[in-house]
């Protein structure tokens, strides 16, 4: 049986009540007093300080949506699965369940709950890692799922995938415990070897169970017992919905299909899924965080939305799509989940003003830069050196990122290396001056 977004919220958040967790609302995208953080990338980052010790919370047992932003896997936008804005279905223990019961209900949740294939689902612990000596391998997860789980389908990693933490630079951090379903071999690599480690597809991971919040990271790198021990544990929504709506990925789930049809318009069929996909993720994105008063910039969290307007709109360039269905996918994402997130349509006319304005003034960027990028093509065919990059870049306004997402398009290669050298030579000259 398919179900939808609003009742797998709805799901979720009645079963952590019924074990006694108190559901909370979610937090701004704008981190509140921490520094080491950018943007709100996890369910427990605003709950920081409750792991710390250095507040107290309402319940030791909490639970809720959190609206969530990650821009480390931006190149990997367009695939099926990775996303710049997403929602966290979270719970968390705050001293008082551990690993025990927090697996258990997980499980509980996967297997009677949402009624997922048991016979697909695959578990990661953490085996211990060279690079963290002192933090041993989690044999007591590995326990817990030996009662669940055939031993063939537990899979022990290092701390790459399953050691979790800090959210910022410093905090609380542990082993962690991860739930992927096999999506079956048609989408897999082939590979004798391939797994939930494996970047192919097959395998999605749809529950993190458990990051066992057991370390502090100092700023120096070394770790300390925290003083009490947690539960941080997250189930993405999109990704429930892709598998919960048997769909191919989460651009075709209710999340998001609505906005990327409005984006694609009638050209649905004359322009790339990849670039469709980058467009209804980044203007998701930029209607969120717009609407919890981040603005275009040229540093820090405002450059983010800079930059994933700016992709959008290029993409829009590159593919024909009128800048006014990039508006009406905006305003749509305000009437889709404004129901959960008021402020969306509190700060409407906001977003839309903010969103008008970048397109404006980088309409006018790109058309100048694609300019001087046609000049440059013609005069050097399928290269383009570190210098010219450059130029494109100081004098005409087109970043480097951007520029790789036009240069691939026309399957011509840019000498990044080269494009770095000149950019270091102009910040040591500013540094001079």
């Amino acid at each position: 049986m398919k179900i939808s977004s609003s009742e797998i919220r709805r799901i979720f958040l009645d079963y952590f009540a019924g074990h006694e967790h108190l559901v909370i609302s979610s937090s701004s995208l704008i981190p509140n007093e921490d520094p080491t953080l950018l943007i709100v990338n996890s369910g427990m980052a605003p709950l920081k300080p409750y792991f710390t010790g250095e507040k107290t919370p309402p319940e030791q047992r909490l639970c809720n949506i959190q609206k969530c932003v990650r821009t480390n896997d931006i190149e990997s936008i367009g695939d099926r699965h990775h996303l710049t804005f997403f929602e966290m279905m979270g719970n968390w223990s705050i001293g008082d369940y551990f690993k025990d019961e927090a697996i258990t209900l997980a499980w509980g949740a996967i297997k009677d709950v949402f009624g997922f294939d048991t016979h697909r689902i695959y578990a990661t612990v953490y085996s211990g890692d060279n690079r963290l000596p002192n933090i041993p391998p989690d044999e007591e997860s590995i326990r817990i799922w030996n009662s669940l789980l055939p031993p063939e389908r537990i899979i022990r990693l290092g701390a790459n995938s399953n050691f979790w933490g800090p959210a910022g630079e410093t905090g609380p951090c542990g082993p962690c415990t991860e739930v992927f379903i096999d999506r079956g071999e048609e989408l897999g690599c082939g590979g004798k070897d391939c797994g939930p480690d494996c970047e192919c597809g097959r395998f999605l991971e749809i529950w993190n169970a458990g990051v066992f919040m057991q370390y502090n990271l100092h700023e120096s790198g070394d770790f300390s017992e925290l003083p009490i021990k947690s539960v941080d544990a997250g189930a993405g929504l999109d990704r429930f919905s892709v598998i919960l709506q048997e769909v191919d990925s989460v651009y075709e789930t209710d999340l998001l299909k609505p906005i990327k049809d409005v984006i694609a318009g009638e050209r649905a069929n004359n322009i790339s899924e990849k670039s469709i996909r980058v467009m209804t993720d980044h203007i998701r994105c930029a209607t969120f965080m717009i609407a919890d008063g981040i603005y275009t910039g040229n540093t820090s969290r405002e450059y983010v939305l800079r930059r994933l307007l700016r992709r959008a709109f290029l993409h829009a360039d590159l593919s024909g799509v009128q800048p006014q269905n990039l508006a009406r996918a905006s305003s749509l994402v305000v009437k889709m989940f404004s129901q959960y997130y008021p402020q969306l349509t509190q700060n409407q006319r906001v977003i839309e003003v903010a969103i008008k304005k970048e397109g404006d003034t980088f309409g006018k960027t790109l058309k100048r830069g694609l300019k001087e990028f046609e000049k440059v093509v013609l005069h050097s065919k399928e290269f383009i050196s570190g210098e010219d990059a450059f130029k494109l870049h100081d004098t005409h306004g087109l970043p480097l990122d951007l520029l790789k997402e036009i240069a691939k398009e026309q399957k011509i290669k840019i000498d990044e290396e080269g494009y770095r050298f000149f950019l270091e030579e102009q910040r040591k000259r500013s540094r001079k001056k």
